[in-house]
């Protein structure tokens, strides 16, 4: 089963470098330009079945990238991760950045550790594989950065230290085979 996850268009508090988390923003014009794209990057590929975050900016992403493929949408969780008292605030602060590591694993007031909101993820993935291989082809999930990054881990390894942040632009596609 091939598995294609793609990271949502741009919104407002991406293009002002404020971390969203779970807070439920929209898509801003750039945004929606990039999921049609994107959705004319993907018309050719033939995939069984969407499975979103239940976040806005997520789901307009995917009933965008939809409208050439007209499969069914399932939220099934694959959400953002709890920012805490860092939703809202600067992306570029250092300890925003701090608490994008895996291996620092730097508590976060009122939200969800590294660690913590991965192995959600993980366990997500494990159960999606479960429900749908051998049963589907190919799987589009449509997140978050947070997500994606998780999901490279799930499939390539935890990282190590010294660590390296990975940055994933808006309306990235990266592909798993499982």
């Amino acid at each position: 089963m091939k598995i294609l996850i793609v990271r949502h268009g741009k919104t407002v508090w991406n293009a002002e470098k404020r971390a969203a988390g779970l807070v439920d923003i929209e898509l801003n014009e750039k945004g929606i330009e990039q999921a049609k794209e994107l959705k004319d990057k993907l018309k050719n590929v033939d995939f069984d079945l969407i499975i979103t975050s239940p976040l806005k900016r997520a789901i307009k992403t995917a009933n965008i990238i939809n409208e050439n493929h007209h499969k069914e949408i399932i939220d099934e969780g694959a959400t953002e991760r709890n920012l805490g008292i860092y939703e809202g605030q600067p992306n570029e602060n250092t300890i925003f950045n701090e608490i994008r590591y895996y291996t620092k694993n730097v508590s976060v007031e009122g939200g969800e550790d590294c660690k913590t909101y991965t192995k959600k993820v993980f366990d997500f993935l494990d159960k999606i594989i479960e429900t749908y291989k051998g049963k589907i082809d190919t799987l589009l999930i449509v997140s978050h950065g947070f997500f994606l990054r998780s999901a490279n881990w799930y499939f390539n390894g935890l990282p190590t230290e010294p660590e390296t942040v990975m940055r994933f632009k808006n309306c990235q596609v990266d592909e798993y085979e499982v």
